[in-house]
């Protein structure tokens, strides 16, 4: 049986609860915000740019710098969403059921009716928008000074890409000193997240290129630039004082919250790493300074693999009211500020800060019930993208049956292997009954299959080469032969 890109979504959107259908008097609340916005008197006339991908069509972020005698002061404006979306009409119920908007392959299902998301609070170029400002004075090194949030109008000078701002050829621009004056910033925090042991790991998320029939044409690996990190450590900076902002100004309120390894993944991983000849014992001194295995292993040929391995022993980040700090980001207060067009908690945040600067009271007391409706949401179309993208590379790889693959074992049960299929980008199902004949005990200690008779034995981390056998891409599955 052949299945469409729409019955991966049908699916999809059916197993994890979500919904691409508005209810009828959300519509009607957007139909009434006009799509002009005129300026006013806190019109911020200054070149911000967006930066982002190709096929974006929500613009939350703009960005502008320059370089001052202190050191620099950098300028994040956000889409004002909370300007648009007040607590509890129609639309701010809906938005609160999503949480989040769904990106899958060639298709959106946005947290807000397009009216907002991909218009009206979008900051498109040449148009005057309603923004939320993170104005941050950094000294020379790239070190926080000083911030201040404030409600302002900017009017984008343009819409740019990574490829356009990694090619660096804007020397006649309005933006060109603002662009040149980030990159010069960029440098300093990148070497601020160096220093602190930020993790920074490259896992080979796969590109799919489509045919015009909407099937899989091939699989590339997603190329990452120095334009994403710049773009990322600006959004970082945003994040960061609009935590430290909550944390000064509120007992609870809304952290992003990534926390400590857990011991028996910790164990996992470091067996895992002893497979391929790595010495890691995941000490606690070691797994503080996870990032130098991290960086120690960025010229191998397996740092995808080793990548991946350590991602899989991190705790998922989560939305709190306390904080409890990010692991992952080595930061002591972290929050999400930077993306209230797709994320609910953003939106938040954005009415928490503006009742402070306005001395208004905020009601807290639904926070916590919020934010876990929130983590969960954020899962749900998190695995719900990831079930399309498996689905559709499944699909693609129909025409590599019976042939043969080098894996690695990412997962051990006692029914059989899960093999990670670097060249295909995806994982498979070795059953215990294709394996040597042998009688195969689950080790749960060294994560393995023993065997009792011939002394086989399958281990996580171990190195393997299988053949692909039959494939359900409807459920995402690809079964495996030794």
């Amino acid at each position: 049986m052949s299945y469409t890109l729409d019955d991966f979504y049908i699916k999809a959107i059916q197993d994890y609860g979500l919904d691409a259908v508005w209810p009828q008097e959300v519509l009607t609340e957007a139909k009434l915000i006009p799509n002009e916005v005129e300026r006013d008197k806190n019109f911020l006339d200054l070149p911000f740019v967006t930066i982002d991908g190709e096929d974006a069509k929500d613009f939350d972020d703009a960005i502008f710098c320059e370089i001052i005698p202190e050191g620099f002061n950098l300028k994040v404006a956000i889409a004002d969403v909370s300007f648009y979306v007040t607590n509890d009409t129609p639309m701010d119920v809906e938005a609160l059921r999503r949480s989040t908007s769904t990106y899958f392959p060639r298709k959106v299902i946005p947290m807000l009716p397009e009216q907002l998301s991909n218009d009206v609070c979008s900051l498109k170029p040449g148009k005057y928008r309603r923004a939320m400002l993170a104005d941050v004075f950094l000294d020379k090194s790239g070190m926080i000074i000083n911030y201040q949030f404030k409600q302002c109008m900017i009017r984008s000078a343009a819409r740019l890409t990574y490829n356009q701002v990694e090619q660096d050829s804007f020397t006649d621009e309005s933006f060109a000193e603002s662009l040149s004056a980030a990159s010069v910033l960029h440098k300093q925090l990148k070497a601020h997240k160096q220093k602190r042991g930020a993790l920074d790991l490259n896992i080979g998320e796969p590109v799919l290129v489509f045919d015009k029939s909407n099937k899989v044409k091939k699989i590339l690996p997603r190329s990452r630039l120095n334009s994403h990190s710049l773009i990322e450590e600006m959004m970082l900076i945003a994040n960061i004082c609009a935590a430290d902002f909550l944390n000064k100004n509120y007992k609870e309120s809304v952290f992003r919250n990534h926390e400590y390894p857990e011991s028996i993944k910790i164990d996992r991983l470091s067996q895992g790493l002893k497979k391929r000849n790595i010495n890691w014992s995941g000490s606690p001194e070691e797994v503080e300074n996870l990032y130098m295995l991290a960086k120690n292993v960025s010229s191998r040929k397996d740092v995808n693999i080793i990548h991946m391995m350590i991602l899989q022993a991190m705790q998922r980040a989560a939305y709190q009211t306390k904080c409890k700090g990010h692991f992952g980001l080595k930061f002591d207060y972290y929050t999400h500020f930077t993306s209230p067009i797709r994320r609910y908690p953003d939106l938040i945040v954005h009415r928490l800060i503006k009742a402070k600067i306005d001395n208004l009271d905020s009601d807290t007391s639904q926070l916590e019930t919020i934010l876990e409706h929130c983590s969960q949401k954020e899962k749900d179309a998190d695995f719900a993208s990831k079930q399309v993208i498996q689905n559709l590379i499944c699909e693609h790889c129909k025409q590599f049956r019976g042939q043969k693959f080098p894996g690695f074992i990412t997962g051990v049960k006692d029914f059989g292997l899960f093999i990670d299929l670097p060249d295909l980008y995806t994982t498979g199902m070795l059953h215990v009954s294709e394996l040597p004949s042998d009688r195969y005990r689950f080790n749960a200690r060294n994560q393995s299959l023993d065997g009792k008779r011939r002394g086989n034995r399958f281990a996580l981390g171990d190195k393997i080469e299988v053949t692909i056998g039959d494939i359900f891409e409807l459920e995402g599955k690809i079964s495996l032969y030794y």
